[in-house]
């Protein structure tokens, strides 16, 4: 055990800003220190001889180091919410202080009476912030002659600067008049920037993306009427990073090697149609370091207050889950069908939760050639305590192999309706495929290896099937194939198989059969199925006639017990007889058990030394895990 000595790691805290702004009772002073034995300001670390439980990085407490927000356009179609929901998140963020780059209201009236109500709006907002915001002025702030002077009345000057931990913050007014920067205001800047010329970086903050415009007047071999050139120009030789909105799409420029960036919204006008497209509503986080600003966008939807998840709530949301449920009726076309042309899915919705329920979805997945669907989209309205079906009804213009089927789904949400709605998305396989019938037998024959009555009708591994394992070594259906059939009497379900194989090598060659034992529906809504999963396994007879018989629970390895198999040699290769208990389909779906799923695998083996080939009669490359493209065997 490593021996501690204790020393002092110092690390010097950055002063508290003490802000005092307009108002009664906001002077905010740091409490009274505790009386008594002061904690150390310092990080106190042991001194420990050999490996330390925490990196060798330091401690980021540069004492000029600083955290703020900046917040991009509220309107231009503003959406209600978003900037309170921005503001919320800020008072958790805890930033120094808030920056904006305008778009406050919407503005674009003559009506002064409306202005001064949108302001109000606005500043409604400004006053539930818990940290200061400067303005910054936009075109639907400052749209006439009469928004200039409500702005000067509230707020004074259009244009300014301050400076905080040696950092210099301009604010500019892209509007003067719209999409320019005047004379006066130029030559304010020019003194501005002189004035200030020791700061360690300026942050720039204005409406427009001026510099864009600037661009295509010269590109197009203009004049630049927006005078930005001669603005960047007073900036060139000093570092800077310079923040504009108004596109309400965000993009990251490069500019005399510094960034400059156009935001995006902050509850404004957007599509929303993501990162690639650059919209999104964020607010844009700074961290001021030594080397210059480090930025980070935090999308407003990413952000989450820590009781997002209460107590109340999750027990509330898991009764939900726990009491609304979607079934679906798979279905099962005649055995002897090659393919699907018609029929009817079943849906049925079933709500048992205390509040009304809607069910919206669709069937996805369906080969679209000569297809159907009606209804195409599905709602239902479930009250409490009832259930409510929807039947769609499918249908090709030719027969569709059932393979092509196999990816057919149910995509649907169910959600409640109130003032706190809870949503759900439901994602459950249709299943189309054949039936596999399961006919019962007065009497079970004798397990001996030896098949006394080959039926008419059987099942049998496909010519090209899915060959896992060493499927190079499998040369075909000569090489290693099988026949099988099943059939249900009393307390057992009997399975005949009939295995081709040009050179059997016992100890290695095998037949495996995989169960699903749960019931229809529990099989259909959820395919991982090794839970309760079942692998039989009857081994080709030794040289002493002996079959090796292995059943087990998939789950945790466990014997299945009660399970007979026997095999004898024949001369295609061997045949095998199973009989299973079905204690464990009665234990899950109970006495009158309808129908299990399942399939077999040939394991076959050309060599002793050699890892058998696994040759499914259906299933995937997951099959003892998921019973996708399993048989669905129903009892008779």
């Amino acid at each position: 055990m490593s021996r501690l000595h204790y020393f002092a790691f110092v690390v010097f805290l950055a002063p508290t800003a003490c802000w005092s702004h307009d108002g009664e009772d906001h002077d905010h002073a740091a409490p009274a220190p505790p009386t008594g034995a002061a904690l150390p300001k310092a990080m106190v670390l042991p001194r420990v001889e050999g490996p330390t439980p925490w990196s060798d990085k330091p401690v980021l407490d540069d004492p000029e180091r600083f955290q703020i927000a900046i917040m991009t356009d509220r309107t231009g179609g503003h959406r209600p919410g978003i900037w309170m929901d921005a503001v919320n998140k800020l008072n958790r963020l805890r930033p120094q202080f808030v920056m904006s780059v305008g778009d406050l209201i919407e503005g674009y009236s003559q009506d002064r009476s409306r202005v001064e109500k949108q302001w109000d709006e606005f500043l409604g907002f400004i006053d539930q912030m818990q940290m200061k915001f400067f303005f910054v002025a936009g075109n639907h702030d400052l749209t006439n002659p009469m928004m200039h002077e409500v702005w000067r009345e509230h707020f004074g000057a259009e244009w300014y600067s301050f400076d905080y931990q040696r950092v210099h913050f301009v604010c500019l007014s892209s509007e003067d008049p719209s999409q320019h920067l005047s004379e006066e205001q130029l030559a304010w800047l020019e003194q501005d920037l002189e004035d200030h010329a020791d700061a360690r970086w300026t942050l720039v903050f204005l409406h427009k993306p001026l510099w864009v415009y600037a661009e295509r007047d010269i590109a197009a071999g203009n004049p630049d009427s927006t005078n930005w050139k001669r603005a960047e120009k007073l900036l060139v030789d000093r570092p800077h990073t310079i923040f504009a909105g108004h596109v309400h799409h965000y993009v990251e420029y490069q500019r005399n090697s510094q960034q400059y960036y156009s935001l995006a919204t902050t509850g404004g006008g957007s599509q929303l149609r993501g990162n690639e497209y650059g919209e999104f509503d964020h607010v844009m986080w700074l961290t001021m370091e030594q080397d210059g600003p480090h930025l980070v966008n935090l999308r407003l939807d990413g952000i989450l207050e820590p009781g997002v998840v209460t107590e109340e709530g999750i027990n509330r949301f898991n009764s939900f889950l726990a009491n609304t449920s979607l079934s679906i009726e798979p279905i099962l076309i005649g055995t002897r069908e090659d393919g699907f042309s018609e029929g009817e899915v079943v849906l049925k919705a079933a709500n048992d939760f205390e509040e009304p329920v809607v069910v919206e979805g669709e069937i996805d997945g369906l080969p679209l050639r000569g297809l159907t669907v009606d209804p195409l989209r599905i709602k239902l309205t479930v009250q409490p305590n009832d259930a409510v079906e929807q039947r769609v009804r499918i249908r090709f213009a030719e027969p569709m192999e059932f393979t092509s089927l196999a990816r057919t789904s149910l995509t649907a949400s169910i959600r409640t309706e109130g003032d706190e709605p809870l949503k759900s998305e439901r994602t459950s396989p249709v299943v189309i495929d054949r039936r596999f019938e399961l006919p019962g037998l007065a009497n079970l024959p004798p397990i001996d290896g030896q098949i006394e009555e080959w039926p008419s009708t059987f099942e049998q591994t496909p010519e090209k099937p899915l060959v896992l394992g060493e499927p190079l070594s499998w040369q075909g259906p000569t090489d290693g194939s099988a026949r099988f059939f099943a059939r249900h009497s009393g307390n057992r379900v009997y399975v005949g198989v009939r295995v081709t194989d040009d050179r059997v090598v016992p100890g290695d060659d095998r037949v495996e059969l995989l169960i699903d034992p749960r019931g229809m529906g529990a099989r259909v809504r959820n395919a991982d199925y090794k839970r309760t999963g079942l692998s039989i396994t009857a081994y080709a007879p030794d040289a002493d006639g002996q079959t090796k018989v292995d059943a087990r629970r998939l789950r945790n390895n466990r014997v299945y017990k009660n399970v007979n198999a026997e095999a004898k040699l024949t001369d295609e290769g061997y045949d095998i007889e199973f009989s299973v208990p079905v204690k464990l389909f009665k234990e899950i779906q109970g006495k009158e058990w309808g129908s299990v799923a399942g399939t077999l695998v040939l394991h076959d083996a050309d060599d002793a030394d050699q890892d058998p080939a696994q040759v499914l009669w259906r299933g995937s490359d997951r099959l003892r895990n998921v019973n996708t493209g399993f048989g669905q065997f129903v009892r008779e």
